[in-house]
């Protein structure tokens, strides 16, 4: 598989690459790709990492595997393409949003913006099996993930992480910088109601400002 990337990630690819997981983990998805139906599509399972450089990066959201619906998943968390019905965890995204900073998002669940923006929408699990929620789990994107991590604290100390839900909180062992976590429930509908008036978004841009960054524009 020929992975694509903006400048900035191949120290962090061409180190990966060399190692026995990784080349396994390709294998392993070609595998899948081949016997099953799977998504994102194969060509956009890396497309997060030509949107954004390493050293653009203001805050990571970390989310658990793609939507595993027909159509949905486009290589970022939580971001549906243009044409898409927002599915129910970015409808509930966007209705915080829209209390915390008065945005309307709801047009459009293409969260492409946001990306260019300096937003890191990143799956710790980059595939699945269609209807197959955790899927690909043991396929070797645990690895990788937690080796991104760890990347990304190494060469940057003052990216913000948010992790929304369980499964994400447990990278918060890989992120050095304690005070730059956000945490709190995932946004599915099952947990929204732990999730809500969290004011997660006015808490990015305060760190960001704390952090003597630019704010994130968040509009379409």
């Amino acid at each position: 598989m020929l992975i694509k990337c903006a400048v900035g990630w191949e120290e962090f690819f061409d180190n990966e690459i060399k190692k026995p997981y990784f080349k396994q983990l390709l294998k392993n998805i070609d595998r899948e790709y081949k016997s099953k139906i799977c998504y994102p599509k194969k060509t956009d399972i890396f497309r997060l990492f030509t949107l954004i450089e390493p050293k653009n990066i203001k805050v990571v959201i970390i989310g658990q595997d793609p939507y595993h619906g027909p159509s949905q998943a486009n290589g970022l968390a939580f971001s549906v393409n243009n044409g898409i019905k927002n599915p129910p965890s970015l409808v509930n995204i966007f209705h915080e949003l829209k209390k915390d900073l008065e945005i309307d998002h709801y047009d459009s669940g293409n969260l492409d913006h946001w990306s260019k923006n300096g937003v890191f929408l990143y799956n710790t699990i980059g595939s699945v099996v269609t209807k197959t929620p955790l899927s690909h789990k043991n396929i070797g994107w645990t690895t990788f993930s937690q080796n991104l991590i760890i990347y990304l604290n190494e060469i940057r100390d003052d990216i913000i992480y948010v992790l929304w839900g369980n499964y994400a909180k447990q990278y918060s062992k890989y992120i050095f910088n304690k005070d730059n976590i956000i945490k709190g429930a995932h946004p599915s509908p099952f947990s929204y109601s732990l999730f809500k008036d969290q004011q997660f978004f006015l808490k990015i841009n305060y760190l960001l400002l704390k952090n003597k960054k630019k704010i994130i524009d968040w509009k379409m």
